[in-house]
């Protein structure tokens, strides 16, 4: 319990720091569940150490914690509909029964806390700007952040908001929700009630900052099980001081390890289980004990549901890394490797003959990967060397220098730490696991399909964060393990030339990534209509919004008005549901002709009773004049700026 309340007291500060930025209205609620959270969060992390047998540092404990709560609530939510709140509060009675009945005294961790201080500093510094950004959206109408957080707040409502409830896919309401990596949703999504917040800034203000801090606990554990708390803290700073590879030398802006961390966290969250997973595993080498492979194992395991990319990089790497140690194939390495050459040969070609419709993506990931993001256009860059040596010259060339783009200067620091490492004691299979998963992440690259929604770098570029990461931290352990073993006068002047290096490269070669400075302005009126369709709506509510796009959109007043309300869409991105077909499609299809329908009604009335009748509650009409039948919006029950909102009685239910 001491250790459950002193990394309590570390985390929470920073947390509800970042959760008043934006703009909550009760903050002594915010600040008691945050304190709920993190007790619940090491309290299960702690017991599942115990499961594991292995030690029970703060830090792994927090990302143990967090995995299996988003786990857990994600189970209890698709199995009885329970709103992530309640599934909350249940998963924490079980906790504490749990803690209490199998309470022991734990020794003491004095690095734990202080690591877990480091790392809630570090969130604050990462996610300070983004925490405003609701309230910036509110005051300003400019959305501040990368567009998909519209996508990701729709998520957490569905979860969390009773406005949501039952509702199923908050992008098709009334339908299942489609299969996805939901659990990093869960944890913020259980703020959404007692919180009375919408999707957004519980996306900007707590999920993302929820996954930053499990990241940043992810790097100290894995450090700190390579060489000791000194690797932990060097890792720590490699991965939240360093700039990434986006900042400088190729400056390939797809590859901008922060900014992807920050903009899609659920890697965050994935790539904290894998680092975890990875110590355990190292672990498991040193004393042979069964269940911390399992544990490792299980850790993998969960980012099939936490996210899905990263598992598809995490999961071979790690069968064939538990391959290559065990004793009875130690001496059959190659055929080892072959073997997992042949098997992910054959699930390729299984999976392109059995997929219809599935279409390799390397050319056009490599064309979208390093003729569009690049901030500096490259003489030597993919589309040249096709035009200069042919298409397979191009794709050996392109996918050789996605090595630099991704890595940038570790790739270069890596060999070099392993140079220093092999000086002080012989080299172990576990300092080539960087190497192993740069290994599957190139095969993953070359055989990845363009995805489902037409996106060709959806399964090739999303998992380098964990490569990136892996790459830091063998680097930044393997350099502290070496100034370990000098005397601690040379180690003191090496250190601080290696930091005089770092400090002049950095503020020489480096860039900040444009992205950054990137707003999107929403139609006038939006933040207006979700502030009002919220205040005014009710659990069974629908919202539909008339002139969607049909071509592929970023996002559209529909999933902007979610993510600001709560409130489900009765159609949003028409596109997205195309590309899943089946039901999906047809549904979507069906319900854009009939807000089509809507459009075209001759009355008021009329209008609005079909929209009842569709089970809608709030129609809402973009643009500076209203729709054909109150063209002049003096009918409708909100309008502000460009938007105005009808309101409607509703009917039966969906006829969809």
């Amino acid at each position: 319990m001491a250790i459950a309340l002193a990394a309590s007291l570390c985390v929470v500060p920073a947390l509800a720091a970042l959760l008043w930025r934006s703009g909550g209205e009760r903050p002594v609620a915010a600040l008691l569940m945050l304190g709920a959270l993190a007790l619940v969060v090491m309290a299960a992390g702690r017991l599942a150490l115990r499961a594991a047998g292995a030690r029970q540092a703060a830090p792994a404990a927090w990302v143990l914690g967090a995995c299996v709560s988003a786990l857990a609530l994600n189970l209890l939510a698709a199995l009885f509909g329970l709103l992530a709140a309640t599934a909350f509060f249940v998963w924490a009675a079980l906790v504490a029964a749990l803690a209490w009945r199998l309470r022991e005294r734990s020794p003491a961790d004095p690095w734990g806390p202080a690591a877990l201080l480091l790392c809630a500093g570090a969130t604050l510094y990462w996610c300070w700007d983004l925490a405003a950004v609701y309230g910036t959206l509110l005051h300003d109408g400019v959305m501040t952040t990368w567009t998909d957080q519209f996508i990701h707040a729709a998520h957490l409502s569905q979860f969390g908001d009773p406005r949501a409830a039952g509702a199923g896919a908050m992008e098709l309401a009334g339908t299942p929700r489609p299969l996805y990596h939901y659990a990093s949703y869960l944890l913020p999504a259980a703020f959404a009630r007692p919180l009375d917040l919408p999707g957004l800034p519980l996306a900007t203000s707590l999920w993302v900052p929820l996954g930053f801090l499990t990241l940043c606990a992810g790097v100290y554990t894995l450090g700190a099980a390579l060489a000791g708390p000194a690797g932990g803290m060097a890792s720590l700073a490699a991965l939240t001081v360093l700039p990434d590879a986006a900042s400088y030398g190729l400056m390939n802006r797809a590859f901008g390890y922060y900014w992807l961390m920050l903009q899609v966290p659920g890697g965050a969250y994935a790539t904290a289980a894998c680092l975890v997973s990875l110590a355990l595993w190292l672990r498991w080498r040193e004393t042979g004990a069964r269940r911390l492979l399992v544990a490792s194992a299980a850790l993998v395991l969960a980012c099939l549901f936490i996210r899905v990319h990263v598992f598809l990089l995490a999961f071979p790497a790690w069968l064939v890394a538990t391959a290559l140690a065990v004793p009875a194939l130690a001496a059959r390495r190659a055929t080892v490797l072959a073997g997992a050459a042949v098997a992910l040969a054959l699930f390729v070609l299984g999976y392109y003959a059995l997929v219809p419709g599935a279409t390799p993506a390397l050319a056009q990931f490599l064309h979208v990967i390093h003729d569009v993001h690049p901030a500096l256009p490259l003489p030597f860059g993919y589309a040249q060397l096709v035009r200069d040596y042919g298409a397979a010259a191009g794709l050996v060339g392109g996918t050789l220098l996605v090595l630099p783009a991704a890595l940038g200067v570790f790739l270069l620091l890596y060999p070099a730490s392993l140079l220093l490492l092999r000086r002080v004691r012989p080299l172990r299979l576990a300092d080539a696991l960087p190497a192993l998963v740069l290994c599957v992440f190139l095969l993953l690259v070359i055989a990845a399909p363009v995805a489902p929604n037409g996106d060709p770098t959806e399964f090739g570029h999303r998992p380098f964060v964990l490569v990136y990461a892996v790459f830091a931290i063998w680097t930044a352990a393997g350099l502290a393990s070496w100034l370990g073993t000098l005397r601690r006068a040379r180690a003191w002047a090496w250190g601080i030339a290696g930091l005089a290096c770092l400090g002049a490269w950095a503020a020489l070669f480096t860039s900040p990534d444009a992205r950054w400075d990137e707003y999107f302005w929403l139609e006038p009126g939006v933040p207006q209509a979700g502030h009002y369709i919220r205040a005014r709506s009710a659990p069974g509510d629908v919202l539909a919004v008339q002139g969607l796009e049909t071509r592929r959109v970023a996002s559209d007043p529909a999933i902007q008005l979610v993510a600001l309300s709560g409130v489900p869409a009765y159609l949003s991105r028409p596109f997205i549901h195309a590309t899943r077909g089946g039901a999906a499609k047809r549904t979507a299809e069906a319900r854009y002709a009939e807000l089509e329908r809507i459009a075209a009604e001759p009355t008021m009335q009329a209008a609005l009773e079909r929209a009842g009748e569709l089970g809608i509650r709030w129609y809402v009409v973009p643009g500076s004049s209203g729709p054909r039948w109150d063209a002049g919006r003096r009918h409708a029950a909100f309008v502000a700026g460009r938007i105005a909102v009808y309101r409607a009685e509703r009917g039966s239910g969906h006829e969809q």
